[in-house]
């Protein structure tokens, strides 16, 4: 009986094991959404990232300090679509260096540079998970310079 037991344990264990994501996948995976983003593809946002996900703005302010802003989707969404045209005429592109990817739980945190085609370099941090056999972005933080964050 302890022998059936043991090896109903590592079946289940194997199992788990080939559903499991890899910091591979995991790459593949984020390469594929910056390629998306940077060629402004229209369903980034369904294609990569959760229902909800969590987008957070880390704004760097004029005096030096900074202050966290969770910016809600709807609004996510609607300055992406106001903002892909400009921004496709501008070719701008989110480039991403010192790419890190470690274990988070169930999930992984990809840590990284932002840098953005007009100059910068800003901190930013992705949560990716797998999400009933697709992986996707749960939160996503991003350093940002841009004040108007703020203001909303």
């Amino acid at each position: 009986m302890k022998k059936i037991l043991a090896l109903f344990a590592v079946m289940i264990l194997g199992i788990g094991a080939v559903n499991a994501a890899t910091t591979e996948q995991v790459r593949t995976f984020f390469n594929a959404y910056v390629a998306a983003s940077n060629n402004f593809q229209s369903d980034v946002f369904t294609k990569y990232y959760v229902q909800n996900p969590k987008i957070i703005r880390v704004v760097q302010k004029k005096d030096g300090t900074t202050q966290s802003v969770v910016v809600p989707k709807d609004r996510y969404l609607a300055e992406a679509a106001k903002g892909r045209a400009l921004g496709k005429a501008l070719r701008y592109k989110n480039n991403y260096s010192n790419v890190k990817i470690t274990p988070y739980g169930k999930d992984f945190k990809v840590t990284a540079t932002r840098n953005p085609s007009p100059g910068g370099s800003f901190p930013a941090y992705f949560i990716i998970g797998d999400v009933n056999g697709s992986l996707k972005i749960k939160v996503e933080s991003m350093n940002t310079p841009r004040q108007e964050f703020l203001g909303k």
